[in-house]
């Protein structure tokens, strides 16, 4: 009975334990996170009996928690995908009724503007009716400021609630650590208590409101918690400790969030959070609120950039032109950071269009009771006494009580819909007046009133390089480019020159043209050109070729524009120099110099070195005065003056001689060495240069030798001077002005051939003198020689002088080497040897070269460094063959290379008015012709260039370009407004554009009756296709009585700014309006789109709740129910146990 007994037993007690677990879940199901518990009831171990095991009973094995981590795991992706687009909701609906109020959005605003404008343009001259579109501009300026500070005061609420939420998300991170900390006693999650768990559950569906989880859990059941997704990163929450989450705005990029995770665990960055409320205000905030502000601010500059381009290129009511409409202001966010002091901060930007955006900390210095701050080149400039700081970009006024150790940081906000401002003061700056104006002939029969307007154009470029790429100073290698230009000059310059330099081999050529086919520079007769003015799109439309202007200057030329394709050496002032002075020769006591001489001898030397005198008007009759008239030197006898002594002068390639022989019908005694030294001070020296410029400092020697008739007497004296010291003292030459212009090629180039052409007749011409046919002589290779008989044929003053110096390194001679020389055809043997072949030292070569000048025509002569040179024997610029006497080792003597070393020449041209020498290609002459000169071509254009100008290069091989510019200074309608240019229908088909100040011819394009023209910017409409012999005159609306403008009747540029309402000026050729009513209906479908999603989430995080709460959720019926069950296995187990102590009792009984 004992085992009935015992299991009888067992049932109650499971039974009481099932009773209790569903007693606890109905107390329990009001309490949040609950999940509903149920007993655990086993079988207890059976009993061996014979052939079979009998039941021994069941026991109670624990109370398990409903839990499933599937269901639990969706329900938090649920809740955070609900509460972050709640969060969209929110904030859209509440940008939408700001976007779209009438009071604060910018649709009003905006028909008002240019409502006003309409207005204007009916009585341009009205005072009240420019004052009214003033104000309707500040107005419609204001609600830009308005509505951006309104998108602010939005975005810093949604910043407020999502740092309210980190704070929350951060609190339960806290509390989930705690939790774990609790789960260490317990060895296994199934002995955690269930409340424990419940409350761990709990917490991890109230984080997932606010952030996107990931979860896994360890045996103890404790959390890890992760806002990546992987559990390894991204961790707030890691066994006992936790981590705080951060997100703030990027310091140089308000706009932008930064998230990061920091604390017990790690500090590392995060890229985001893909849900939650914290994930909802952060994407409101930098994701559409950054695009509506950006939206907004993008409206805001295109209004201002279209405004003002307009307003630009107009006239205000005084006539001046245009300045700018609209401005940006920024504005400064002032963070005082833990400052006690009471200050107010005001902040004024210099300079706003060329403002640079940056932080700027100002910090206050309590020793010196002065405010400062690091300015923007690095400085650190400090205030004044009353609080005015000024740094290059802001100045800063700071006013109150400040306290030692306050600061503050000024944040810059360049948004331009917070910063846009009315630039204009007064309604009279209001440009209404078009820049141009047109008057048509009273002669027309087609147009009677034509309309003019102004606006930049610009053709597309499609260079090579920018006119920038070739100004660095460093030669860029070009090629031939007719398909695009190698450049474009662009308006707005006054000088232009380019240095162009073909290659060896190479025929190119530089041809610059205007965007209407005029060839200004290069080379004619050119088909290509005529097909590249057809078919370029850098040229108009409707441009044709014209070659009228190629290569014309001054009068001539395209707008008298001064123009040089060739070469050209300006004249320099000459300055003479007095180096001798204070000389004292110390002859001997009586000796007299008459028929002698005083050599003054110059070194080193070049052709340009002049020794000479200071020339006088008459010869001074003053007993003792020496003065020289046209180079010769008389002496004063005190009634009269006689000759002293003429001049003579002599040069040798390295030094020059100025020989002032002394007369010898001169008295005994009269030409004493006193007398000599002060004929030294008459002596000038010059290189044809302006030695006071700092750039042309030269330093020589003179040598000073007076001898007498017989030689008997040679005293020499030596003298160094500096020029720059010469003139520091004062020893300058008094004088007429005389100018110098000086050219010198760098060296002929190769050509060969007797007879031969290498420059065709009128190719080149010098100072506008024709230079003929250029050929070959007779030795076969051009020389330096005939170059200079060439250009000396032209008869046009330049003195030409032809060289041919050739500097042989002294490291390079082989002397020994057995190679021999051979000049001019002859070979020089060793004056020391009679060797062909071997020289036994540089002097015996040195000589052996000279012994043979007679027959060589050519000398040799040793330099202070040990180099030689070689030149013609009368320093002419003949061709110099050099070779070996022995073929078959090859090289020669010298160490140079065997062949015909060719000279250069240099060009002079002496004047009182300081003409220059130029050398000018004619309409067939190419750059080619120059370098072979020896001449680079200078392209060179100088006038009020107002148009862009297109610039190729033609023929084949390469060249080297480099550019220098100057630009005017004037704007280029300005430039535009100081010509008359006439329109006139020469035929059916055709028009002329002409220029009526220069009498130019602009442009000659095809007509086919439209009625809009344009002309470098300048818009034409007609009222009426032109026909044949109309023509009006466009000015720039400034040639009135003393240049007054027509103020009153035009109205063309104020109904420009109108027709801006109805243009495309946006992306997608949206107006203005259309465009904020596009971004605001943007707005309205992310609002819409965000609630439609917010409802659908709804019913998922229900469904989701639902879920969870079938297999977690108490259920009453289900409860009442084992309510019931469990009762009844109660009593029927204490019936099992009545029965057990009932049979007991019947057998205690049996007897």
């Amino acid at each position: 009975m004992a085992d009935l007994l015992g299991i009888g037993s067992s049932g109650i007690g499971v039974a009481q334990q099932a009773l209790s677990t569903v007693s606890n879940n109905i107390a329990n199901l009001s309490t949040d996170g609950y999940s509903r518990q149920t007993t655990e009831i086993r079988q207890a171990q059976p009993k061996d009996v014979g052939n079979g095991y009998i039941g021994t009973g069941a026991y109670f094995d624990g109370v398990a928690r409903q839990y499933d981590s599937f269901l639990e795991s969706s329900l938090q992706q649920a809740t955070s995908d609900l509460e972050s687009q709640g969060a969209a909701v929110e904030y859209a609906n509440r940008l939408l009724d700001l976007l779209g109020d009438e009071k604060i959005g910018l649709t009003t605003a905006l028909n008002k503007f240019f409502s006003s404008g309409k207005s204007l343009s009916t009585d341009p001259a009205s005072p009240a009716l420019r004052g009214i579109m003033l104000r309707e501009s500040e107005a419609l300026a204001t609600r830009f400021n308005g509505l951006a500070s309104q998108l602010d005061d939005l975005g810093d609420q949604s910043l407020s609630a999502l740092e309210a939420d980190v704070r929350s998300v951060n609190s339960l991170a806290e509390q989930i650590a705690e939790v774990n900390r609790q789960m260490l006693k317990k060895s296994s999650e199934r002995d955690q208590a269930p409340e424990l768990l419940d409350r761990r559950d709990q917490l991890l569906r109230d984080l997932s409101e606010y952030v996107q989880i990931r979860t896994s859990f360890d045996k103890r059941g404790s959390v890890t918690v992760s806002l990546s997704e992987s559990s390894t990163k991204g961790r707030i929450v890691s066994g006992i400790k936790s981590s705080t989450l951060a997100i703030d705005p990027v310091a140089n990029d308000r706009g932008r969030l930064e998230y990061k995770l920091q604390g017990e665990l790690s500090n590392e960055p995060l890229t985001g959070l893909p849900s939650g409320s914290v994930a909802g205000y952060a994407r409101f905030y930098s994701e559409t609120l950054v695009n509506v502000t950006g939206e907004l601010d993008t409206l805001a500059n295109v209004l201002i950039d279209e405004v003002n381009a307009v307003q630009v290129t107009g006239l205000d009511g005084e006539g001046n032109l245009g300045e700018d409409y609209f401005q940006v202001v920024p504005s400064f966010d002032v963070d005082r950071g833990a400052s006690s002091g009471d200050y107010e901060v005001q902040v004024v930007v210099n300079d706003p269009e060329d403002y640079v955006a940056s932080q700027v900390a100002v910090l206050y210095d309590g020793s010196r009771g002065l405010w400062y701050a690091t300015d923007s080149d690095g400085t650190t400039k400090f205030s004044n006494q009353q609080g005015l700081l000024k740094l290059n970009d802001l100045t800063i006024q700071v006013t109150g009580n400040v306290n030692v150790g306050d600061q503050f940081t000024l944040t810059p906000d360049t948004g331009a819909a917070q910063g846009i401002q009315l630039a204009l003061d007064d309604g009279i700056k209001i440009a209404a007046s078009s820049l141009f104006r047109v008057t048509p002939s009273a002669t027309n029969s087609g147009t009677f009133d034509p309309k003019a307007s102004f606006s930049i154009t610009e053709l597309p470029s499609g260079a090579r390089f920018d006119l920038s790429d070739l100004e660095t100073g460093r030669p860029l290698t070009v090629t031939s480019s007719q398909v695009t230009p190698v450049t474009v000059i662009p308006a707005g310059k006054s000088g232009i020159d380019l240095l162009f330099d073909p290659e060896s081999g190479s025929d190119n050529a530089l041809q610059i043209m205007t965007t209407d086919g005029r060839h200004l520079i290069g080379s004619g007769a050119l088909g290509s050109l005529e097909s590249m003015v057809n078919s370029l799109p850098q040229f108009h439309s409707n441009a044709t070729y014209s070659d009228t202007y190629l290569n014309q200057t001054g009068l001539a030329g395209y707008k008298d524009f001064d123009l040089l394709y060739g070469a050209r050496a300006e004249a320099v002032e000459v300055t003479d120099l007095l180096p001798l002075h204070s000389l004292f020769f110390e002859a001997p006591f009586g000796t007299d110099f008459g028929g002698g001489g005083l050599d003054f001898t110059l070194e080193p030397a070049t052709e340009f070195d002049r020794l000479g005198v200071t020339n006088s008007a008459f010869a001074d009759p003053a007993l003792g005065t020496v003065t020289a008239v046209n180079d010769t030197l008389f002496l004063g006898q005190g009634g009269s003056a006689v000759e002293l002594a003429t001049l003579e002068t002599n040069y040798n390639g390295l030094a020059q001689t100025l020989r002032v022989r002394f007369s010898d019908a001169l008295a005994e005694g009269t030409v004493s060495d006193e007398l000599a030294a002060r004929v030294s001070e008459l002596i000038t020296f010059n290189n044809g240069s302006d030695l006071k410029d700092d750039r042309n400092v030269v330093a020589k020697r003179i040598t000073t030798e007076l001898f007498t008739s017989d030689l008997s007497t040679n005293l020499a004296l030596s003298r160094d001077f500096v020029s720059s010291d010469l003139i520091d003292e004062g020893r300058v030459a008094s004088g007429d002005r005389r100018f110098m212009a000086k050219l010198i090629t760098r060296g002929i180039g190769y050509a060969a051939g007797t007879d031969r052409v290498v420059i065709d007749d009128g190719d080149v011409s010098i100072n506008g003198i024709s230079l003929g046919a250029l050929t070959v002589g007779a030795s076969g290779v051009l020389s330096a020689d005939n170059v200079k008989s060439w250009i000396d044929l032209a008869d046009s003053g330049v003195s030409v002088q032809a060289h041919n110096v050739i500097e042989i390194p002294k490291e390079g001679l082989r002397l020994d080497a057995g190679a021999g020389l051979q000049i001019n055809g002859y070979s020089v043997p060793s004056v020391s040897t009679e060797s062909l072949t071997r020289f036994t030292s540089d002097d015996d070569l040195l000589s052996s070269i000279n012994a043979l000048t007679e027959q060589t025509g050519v000398f040799a002569q040793k330099l202070n460094s040990g180099n030689f040179i070689l030149r013609n024997n009368n320093l002419g610029g003949a061709n110099i063959v050099i070779g070996g006497s022995s073929s078959g080792l090859g090289g020669n003597a010298l160490g140079i290379t065997s062949k015909s070393y060719i000279g250069n020449i240099s060009m002079a041209l002496e004047s009182e008015d300081g003409d220059s020498i130029r050398l000018d290609l004619g309409t067939e002459g190419k750059p080619s012709d120059l370098n072979l000169l020896g001449l680079d071509t200078q392209i060179r254009l100088s006038g009020e260039i107002d148009e862009d100008l297109l610039v190729f290069v033609t023929g084949s091989g390469q060249s080297q370009l480099t550019a220098t510019t100057t630009d005017s200074g004037v704007a280029v309608a300005d430039g535009l407004r100081s010509r008359q240019i006439e329109f006139e229908f020469v035929a059916s088909d055709r028009y002329r554009v002409r220029d009526l100040r220069t009498e130019t011819v602009l442009a000659e394009r095809s007509y086919g009756g439209e009625l809009a023209l344009d002309y470098q910017g300048i818009q034409v409409t007609l009222d009426n296709p032109a026909k044949i012999g109309d023509s009006f005159v466009l000015d720039g609306n400034n040639l009135g009585p003393n240049g007054s403008f027509d103020a009153q009747g035009n109205n063309v540029n104020i109904l420009r700014l109108v027709d801006l309402e109805s243009k495309g000026v946006l992306d997608g050729g949206l107006t203005l309006t259309e465009g904020y009513l596009g971004f605001v209906g943007d707005v309205g479908n992310l609002a819409t789109q965000s609630s439609i999603a917010h409802d659908a989430l709804r019913i998922v995080q229900a469904q989701a709740v639902e879920a969870r709460d079938r297999v977690s959720g108490v259920n009453l019926d289900k409860e009442a129910a084992d309510l019931i069950r469990f009762q009844q296995a109660y009593q029927a187990s204490a019936q099992v146990m009545q029965v057990a102590t009932r049979l007991f009792d019947t057998m205690l009984q049996i007897r």
